[in-house]
């Protein structure tokens, strides 16, 4: 297990619903996908410097900024990281 160290969480990506989307009006080749600027993550795991979040955020949905998240890969796992000061909010 990789263990986060320097203010940052460890964290999952969230799933999004698979709802259906309306119909475009506009031709858009088949891969084209909208992003959003923000993702819903879950804490998985967290440094033992951090200030503002502990043991109780474990599993807590956080928005962040997509482009805040750092991926790794690390003896061929993938994951994902962020700074604890760059959580927009906790659901």
């Amino acid at each position: 297990m990789f263990k986060p160290l320097n203010r940052h969480l460890l964290i999952e990506k969230v799933e999004k619903d698979s709802t259906p989307e309306e119909k475009s009006l506009v031709l858009l080749p088949d891969d084209y996908e909208v992003k959003s600027q923000f993702g819903l993550y879950q804490v998985v795991g967290h440094a033992p410097d951090c200030e503002k979040i502990d043991e109780s955020f474990m599993g807590c949905g956080i928005v962040v900024e997509e482009s805040m998240v750092k991926e790794i890969t690390v003896h061929k796992q993938r994951y994902y990281l962020i700074l604890e000061n760059y959580i927009y909010g906790v659901t």
